[in-house]
């Protein structure tokens, strides 16, 4: 019984000292494997948000060159509206109305007036747009 109690307490203390090696080796594993992930995945993070700034920058781009461009466009509408003639329309309930109302104008001679204030007004939108646009700043005002 002696020995057989002596083997016992052997094979427990091998079995103890296994178990203890194995759990430090499986957190220390544990712990690498974790720095690893955190690792990676805070890379990922920040290649995203670079993502999400580089997407912004473009569309703030993209708008802003889309805003010029309108503001090219109108100011070329503009100037070729100034030989602006009222005509008969597609004929819907007031164009005979407004042809009349044009017609009874006509010894009056403010078409050359409605052309020089509708320049008046654009170039005034034209010169608040610029001035908005000078105004902005990176950050807010």
């Amino acid at each position: 019984m002696w020995l057989g109690g002596l083997i016992w307490d052997a094979v427990t203390w091998v079995g103890e000292l296994l178990f203890s090696l194995f759990t430090e080796l499986f957190q220390l594993l544990m712990v690498f494997f974790e720095f690893i992930y955190a690792l990676v995945d805070a890379l990922l993070y920040f290649l995203w948000q670079i993502g999400l700034v580089v997407a912004k920058v473009f569309i703030i781009f993209f708008e802003l060159l889309m805003l010029i461009w309108s503001f090219a466009v109108g100011f070329g509408r503009t100037l070729a509206s100034l030989t602006y003639s009222p005509s008969s329309g597609s004929g819907h309930a007031f164009s005979e109305m407004l042809g009349n109302i044009f017609t009874a104008l006509q010894p009056l001679q403010l078409n050359v007036v409605a052309v020089i204030l509708m320049f008046g007004v654009w170039i005034f939108t034209a010169m608040q747009v610029i001035r908005i646009l000078s105004g902005l700043r990176v950050g807010g005002e």
